[in-house]
């Protein structure tokens, strides 16, 4: 891991370096959250950027929502990106400390929210995304059967988002769902995206 280096090169002042990576920490966790809850992937290292000026994570390209990852030759099985070489530049304490504190008060926030991002997220059933028609085609399909697929695609995804808003996460056999406690989804959350089970199965270009 080297990502550590930006720090000591681009704030050798101990005060400075100690700020700039509180900054990192905190961006990190909130886009971390925010992230999992709208179902963002597709978080390569191009897609991950740095500000070398405050230290702040910045995350760009939002093509890969609704956990659309999950859909890929090669499904990510990962919440959101935490590599090794992310946790190292969080210090020694690496996800303890700032970055988990913040997973948890993000989530807090985000939880208390819920009825306010429900009602911006139902608009997707009004202005769909052309991606949940298919492959831009009908096919026999009658207009009305076409609007009402992607009608139940989009309740699909904003159903999901919700669960998520909740603290519902499915067990490992996929069947039954448990409700978790604001840190104990945080913690499961920060243990599926370091799983070296799951780091190891995703593509290798990731």
């Amino acid at each position: 891991p080297l990502l550590w280096k930006m720090f000591t090169t681009n704030f050798p002042e101990p005060s400075a370096w100690w700020r700039a990576r509180l900054c990192y920490a905190r961006t990190s966790a909130v886009m971390a959250m925010v992230g999992y809850i709208v179902g963002l992937g597709d978080r390569h290292c191009e897609n991950i950027l740095f500000d070398c000026t405050t230290g702040d994570m910045m995350h760009v390209d939002f093509n890969c929502l609704f956990l659309k990852g999950h859909t890929f030759p090669v499904p990510e099985r990962v919440p959101f990106r935490l590599t090794r070489c992310l946790q190292d530049a969080l210090g020694f304490t690496g996800y303890e400390g700032t970055f988990r504190r913040v997973c948890e008060i993000t989530l807090g926030i985000l939880r208390t929210n819920k009825e306010t991002l429900r009602s911006v997220l139902e608009t997707f059933l009004h202005d769909p995304l052309v991606e949940w028609a298919g492959k831009g085609k009908k096919g026999n399909k009658s207009t009305i059967d076409w609007k009402q697929e992607i009608e139940r695609k989009g309740k699909v995804h904003i159903r999901g988002i919700v669960d998520r808003l909740e603290g519902k996460m499915r067990q490992l056999d996929g069947d039954r769902q448990q409700t978790l406690s604001v840190e104990g989804h945080a913690n499961t959350l920060i243990l599926e995206a370091t799983s070296e089970e799951n780091l190891s199965a995703m593509y290798r270009g990731w």
